[in-house]
């Protein structure tokens, strides 16, 4: 029983560790997306700077944390101006997201509540699905560079960019499946 307790509690902060990473980095995605998009908003700033000013392995995120939490200074409004002003950067180079730890313990979740199982495995299950339509927005992109009759290629440009938005809308509740994890007292 002990050892079981100790095992528990070393796979819990590992895991932690790693969910920590992965709320960031689907929060920069998020964020990125939007940027590109000039999508940015007040409830957007919210939701992604305080999980970018807890980033303890990166510096440079608690640098854009800061240039995020000056913009919620403006009425939204200002904020709409501000993103409207922005160029568009076209397209992002967006990677696939591992969780390379959780993927090697699946076999010993049990050792959590069925709760916490379900939602690791969600997570797993989620994110397999993102980097699959990463993978997707990648080959629409490349496809962009493809000798096409100009209707097609506006077709590959619009599948790539509707393919952001997917990712955008899948990492958002993602986040919110890391962060119920998170917050688990086991």
């Amino acid at each position: 029983m002990i050892t079981r307790r100790y095992r528990r509690s070393e796979l819990r902060r590992s895991l932690f560790i790693e969910l920590e990473g992965l709320r960031v980095i689907l929060a920069a995605n998020v964020y990125n997306i939007a940027d590109n998009n000039r999508a940015v908003n007040r409830e957007l700033i919210e939701l992604v700077e305080p999980i970018l000013r807890s980033d303890k392995v990166f510096p440079e995120s608690k640098k854009a944390a800061d240039e995020l939490s000056s913009l919620l200074q403006y009425a939204d409004e200002q904020i709409a101006s501000i993103m409207a002003l922005k160029k568009p950067a076209g397209a992002l180079n967006l990677k696939k997201i591992s969780v390379p730890f959780l993927t090697s313990q699946l076999s010993s979740l049990y050792l959590f509540s069925a709760e916490f199982q379900r939602i690791a495995l969600k997570i797993c299950s989620r994110l397999a699905i993102i980097n699959e339509e990463i993978e997707v927005a990648a080959f629409n992109y490349r496809k962009t560079f493809d000798r096409l009759p100009q209707q097609d290629h506006a077709t590959v440009v619009t599948n790539f960019l509707q393919s952001y938005q997917n990712i955008q809308g899948l990492c958002r509740p993602l986040i919110d499946d890391v962060n119920l994890v998170l917050s688990m007292k086991e």
